[in-house]
């Protein structure tokens, strides 16, 4: 195989698995067991191609547009297990329009193809093709629902997200008119030789809608409605896969940036992400909301990386994606399961879930845990790199507010456990977990646990990798 295609590999197989899911789906008489299948195989030879690449570098077809590194490699091995991850769960989808159920697999791989190329990008209009290309997927996934609910948080996102690609790309014409080409490279040059105000305004215009994706305060009202309405395997797409590919863009921009300012808006938007995000979870019942308000508190954890404007800040920022993508996957495994009859798992209907599904419980306890940062999970070790990364930047402070907002969400998170094990189940059905349910749920558990327990194998690709932006 030509060095270029093997770079491109990852995104290619998504691509080719994209266009035998359509083909299948446009046949006489379509079967969503096999359009599923398809997703799976090529999603799994992703996760291979990944890692056949991993340690590759190069510049596939055009130089400056496009890097393969250790870097984006590492981002798409996280964006195509995910993906399987999300696959592997979605093989019974009772909130999903029946006459959708062939089709959605579709949208779920051109997702991650354009989530693939974001991260690869070094040229300002590929990212934003890129960008567009991840976010047509997410917006008809999110209208795949068969509630009425699920139009509202269609439209709601759609808003949103046309609002946000307008705003990146008038900030993206701005760079361009006072850099004269949209080359990252050529950016990162203009500012460090000095601030220019238009490139500057046009910098914090692309910003505001890239963070978008991390549904970073005030840039987060669509995440509530979209969580709420969406299918359920839908929305643990987005809280994985589209999380972990916004991380990956924003951290190859952040390295870009001078410090002084930048530093002081991503603190600001960290401590906004972080009080709103918590306090607003206090007050849910719908455990679908409760996860939307808790990414946002989430993505305020994130910017502490950002923040500390440092080789390892970047790296705790990818460490800790990773494993915000594998709880989030966790996570729904179980939401999912209980959600099979198509509503919305609240705090009730997950009492008891202990003496129903002591696996399922174990796996929601193991997600939770994470969520909230308590060892032995991962979770803590990618807090405790982004504390770290803070403190060496003495922000102090900081780490205080981010400390205490983890106090807050410590109160909903136990809530859940409280639920979960000391609630009784009264009448409720046993939840059952099909063979793909626990194949992935037990897969994002072992990752979690392995990297809370050993960190070392994971923090150092992360390194390294945060090493080659800039």
């Amino acid at each position: 195989m030509p060095k270029d295609l093997l770079l491109f590999g990852p995104e290619l197989m998504l691509l080719g698995g994209a266009l035998l899911v359509f083909i299948a789906s446009i046949a006489k008489e379509p079967k969503s067991e096999a359009t599923w299948g398809m997703a799976l195989l090529a999603s799994f030879a992703a996760v291979g191609l990944s890692l056949l690449t991993l340690h590759e570098r190069g510049a596939p077809f055009f130089p400056g547009i496009y890097r393969v590194d250790l870097f984006s490699q590492l981002l798409k091995l996280g964006l195509s297990a995910l993906l399987c991850g999300v696959i592997l769960i979605s093989r019974n989808l009772p909130s999903v329009r029946p006459s959708a159920r062939v089709d959605a697999p579709l949208f779920l791989l051109l997702s991650t193809v354009g989530m693939m190329m974001l991260v690869s990008a070094t040229e300002l209009l590929t990212m934003y093709v890129s960008l567009e290309l991840s976010a047509y997927g997410l917006y008809i996934a999110v209208a795949l629902s068969s509630k009425p609910r699920g139009s509202e948080a269609a439209a709601k996102y759609v808003l949103f997200g046309a609002t946000s690609s307008a705003i990146t790309l008038y900030g993206l014409s701005l760079v361009y008119g006072t850099v004269g080409s949209t080359s990252m490279v050529k950016l990162s040059g203009a500012l460090v030789a000095g601030a220019d105000p238009l490139l500057m305004i046009g910098m914090l215009l692309m910003f505001a809608g890239l963070l978008f994706k991390l549904a970073l305060v005030p840039f987060h009202y669509w995440a509530p409605d979209a969580y709420e309405g969406a299918p359920h395997q839908m929305v643990a797409f987005i809280a994985s896969v589209s999380k972990l590919g916004a991380v990956g863009i924003v951290a190859r921009f952040a390295a870009m940036l001078p410090g002084g300012d930048s530093a002081t808006l991503f603190i600001a938007l960290s401590v906004a992400s972080m009080a709103l995000g918590n306090l607003a979870a206090l007050a849910q019942t719908d455990l679908k909301r409760l996860i939307a308000y808790s990414a946002v508190a989430h993505a305020g954890y994130l910017m502490l990386g950002y923040a500390a404007m440092s080789k390892t800040g970047l790296a705790a920022v990818i460490f800790y994606g990773m494993i915000y993508g594998a709880s989030s996957v966790l996570a729904f495994v179980v939401l999912s399961a209980l959600g099979r009859d198509g509503e919305n798992p609240t705090m009730e209907s997950i009492s008891g879930l202990y003496q129903r599904s002591p696996l399922a419980a174990l796996m929601m306890l193991v997600a939770i845990f994470t969520l909230a940062g308590i060892p032995p999970t991962a979770g803590f070790i990618g807090k405790w790199y982004l504390f770290a990364a803070a403190l060496q930047r003495g922000q102090f402070w900081l780490v205080l507010v981010a400390a205490a907002a983890s106090t807050v969400a410590l109160y909903y998170y136990l809530q859940v456990v409280k639920a979960m094990y000391l609630a009784p189940p009264e009448d409720r059905p046993r939840v059952e977990l099909t063979f793909t349910d626990s194949l992935a749920g037990l897969a994002a558990l072992g990752f979690v646990i392995f990297y809370g327990v050993y960190p070392a194998p994971l923090w150092e690709l992360a390194q390294k990798a945060a090493a080659l932006l800039g």
